[in-house]
């Protein structure tokens, strides 16, 4: 006979469950990875255009181009802010996964530790029966052996 676990079904969907949320907090994971990497890129423009607007102020500047630089600078340093609040949103989100899945592995663990006690009993019970078995072989092979010893010491 086998070892039967009762919730057994309990531990598979918890183990669902639990890969499900590894499953959400790497697309989380994705997100902010996204998001960090659009922000680097705006400020890679920002920097590229903060240097050109400092070498424009060297050389003889139009106003008309310094004002465009300067518009520009502006408008990055704005999507730069917007880049920073998606990317603070996007790591709140991976926060946020990581918790539900550090919960969905401590409800797994719990029930794994019992579905091992549950068997590490079953396994104790079922050692203890084979030794009774044996026991009770060995005592009758030794009732027998008695048997024929004085069957044989009477003839």
């Amino acid at each position: 006979m086998s070892f039967k676990f009762r919730l057994q079904r309990i531990l598979e969907l918890r183990e669902q469950a639990e890969q499900a949320k590894a499953r959400a907090l790497a697309a989380a994971q994705a997100e902010a990875d996204k998001a960090q990497e659009a922000k680097d890129i705006l400020a890679a423009m920002r920097s590229d255009s903060r240097s050109q607007l400092e070498s424009a102020t060297v050389s003889s500047p139009r106003i008309g181009h310094l004002m465009q630089l300067g518009a520009a600078i502006d408008a990055l340093d704005a999507r730069l802010e917007r880049a920073d609040d998606d990317l603070k949103a996007a790591e709140i989100v991976v926060d946020e996964a990581k918790a539900r899945l550090e919960v969905a592995a401590r409800d797994r663990r719990v029930l794994d530790r019992l579905k091992d006690r549950h068997a590490e009993h079953w396994r104790a019970e079922e050692a203890q029966k084979d030794r009774l078995l044996m026991d009770e072989v060995a005592l009758m092979q030794f009732a027998r052996k008695t048997d024929t010893n004085n069957q044989d010491s009477q003839s």
